[in-house]
């Protein structure tokens, strides 16, 4: 007997196979918060052809860890994660600067559900 299938669940994303390589050098709590976060603010990265991105974040707990997460977002495609490097805190302040850290994207996207009427709680 033959199952059909009910649905095909379109990848959002792809992980490059360096950024999965670098990620496994984080312990899996760390690795799992930090996948947990690019993947909430990707529909808010900015799209620009041909040319790969960066975007900052931290992953918080008793030694936080800043770091950066290069991808690709271009129109028609979905986003490629590329690489992720750890950062020295100061560059971490100077991606919030630049409006181009995790928690800038993630205030955007509270601020476009408020004014769209969507609760965020």
């Amino acid at each position: 007997m033959d199952l059909k299938q009910k649905y095909i669940e379109e990848s959002k994303y792809e992980i490059d196979d360096w950024f999965f390589t670098q990620l496994q050098n984080y312990k899996l709590a760390i690795a799992a918060d930090i996948i947990g976060q690019i993947i909430e603010i990707l529909p808010e990265l900015p799209k620009v052809d041909g040319w790969s991105q960066k975007v900052a974040g931290v992953s918080e707990g008793e030694n936080p860890i800043f770091f950066a997460i290069e991808y690709l977002n271009q129109e028609e495609d979905i986003p490629i994660l590329v690489d992720i490097e750890d950062i020295e805190v100061d560059d971490y302040l100077d991606y919030i600067l630049a409006q181009q850290s995790i928690k800038y994207y993630t205030n955007e996207q509270v601020q476009s559900n408020t004014k769209e009427g969507v609760s965020t709680s």
